[in-house]
């Protein structure tokens, strides 16, 4: 496997990717890509599985098609395990946030969640990491869960750098605590049964393939085991349906759901706002302190450029979880801007270029190689 290709490189949230072509005995196997972690990455999300390969693998023996295959090349001194490159671009590069898809990819993404509603907790019990005795067993204890980890892994932890942007924003710990509002809702939950949940259904996971123009899943890092309405709740909160195709989503979504696991979508429409506003809410942490990464890691002679990008991304996901907040007023984009600028002169600078890449938020793959 060699001879980088002229744009070898794709940068994701938790890798940096090399795609390669493949040579001799591995000629038919076309390209292919191999990753590494990016140093010093922030984890916004739990994580049930410890690497995406584990899941792939599952999938495939499972039977699941559309999906990048793994290969695993035996070396001299170790192992190394690459995946096939999905020709193709991804499906925001044709049809962006806001706007519809056809019917026909609408099908493909319904039949992907009714596909993943078949596979059982029991069928990943190889792979899975966390702890029996740890694993929620409701739908209840699962939002729960999250929102704990967002209270304890993503707020508290960046907290002792951040916490005057937090104070400026105001945006603090309250809506996540055990006793807040989200987890007063949680407590109200349905329960459904368990499946497997790809964690990150967007447009820019979901390519659309040279050969057939078929959608094709990719970036399972955030797979989970849990409540399938949550996959619905983070698919419909990142991919921006037009109003009227997320109905037509939902309605199509309930009869594949119920067909392929009786009960899972129970309290539908009581429930999915629910976990909308923890999505909203996480969001807000996630987005203020990836967009502060990003900002303490941007030349000063850069900062103009950067701040009011920054700016619209923190304002926009403040106005939409604005009422679980509490916030009477979502701050204005000028105290937003001030607020950042503040905390760039006052933050400590980036300890090593591995902390600027991390805070990169490009796509996990560009469109088209």
């Amino acid at each position: 496997m060699s001879q980088p290709l002229p744009r070898p490189t794709l940068r994701g949230n938790h890798r940096v990717w090399q795609v390669v072509e493949a040579e001799g005995e591995l000629a038919a196997l076309g390209r292919l890509k191999t990753g590494r972690t990016r140093p010093g990455v922030h984890r916004f999300d739990p994580r049930c599985f410890a690497n995406e390969e584990d899941v792939l693998i599952e999938l495939a023996l499972l039977g699941m098609r559309r999906i990048a295959p793994v290969y695993r090349l035996v070396g001299a001194d170790d192992e190394l395990r690459v995946h096939g490159y999905i020709e193709g671009q991804p499906l925001s590069a044709i049809r962006p946030p806001g706007t519809a898809l056809t019917g026909s990819e609408l099908g493909q993404i319904v039949d992907l969640f009714g596909k993943l509603a078949t596979i059982r907790p029991s069928a990943f019990a190889l792979v899975h990491r966390c702890p029996p005795v740890l694993r929620p067993r409701s739908s209840r204890q699962f939002l729960q869960t999250l929102i704990r980890f967002t209270r304890r892994r993503v707020y508290a932890v960046h907290r002792p750098l951040m916490r005057d942007l937090f104070t400026a924003l105001r945006i603090g710990p309250t809506v996540l605590s055990a006793t807040g509002p989200l987890a007063r809702e949680a407590a109200k939950l349905s329960d459904r049964p368990f499946c497997l949940l790809h964690g990150d259904l967007h447009r820019d996971n979901l390519i659309v393939a040279e050969s057939d123009g078929m959608l094709w899943t990719i970036d399972w890092e955030l797979a989970l085991i849990g409540d399938p309405l949550y996959d619905l709740a983070t698919h419909l909160h990142l991919m921006r349906y037009p109003p009227g195709q997320e109905h037509a989503l939902l309605l199509r979504w309930a009869r594949t759901m119920d067909a392929a696991l009786p009960g899972s979508a129970a309290g539908l429409a009581r429930d999915l706002p629910r976990y909308l506003a923890y999505k909203r809410v996480q969001s807000v942490f996630t987005d203020v302190i990836r967009q502060a990464y990003l900002v303490q890691a941007t030349p000063p002679a850069q900062l103009a450029e950067q701040l009011p990008h920054t700016v619209e991304v923190v304002h926009g996901v403040m106005r939409k979880a604005s009422r679980m907040l509490g916030l009477g007023r979502v701050p204005s984009p000028r105290s937003i801007e001030a607020a950042y600028a503040a905390w760039y002169v006052n933050a400590p600078p980036p300890p090593s270029v591995a902390t600027a890449d991390q805070a990169t938020t490009a796509a996990t793959r560009p469109g088209g190689p």
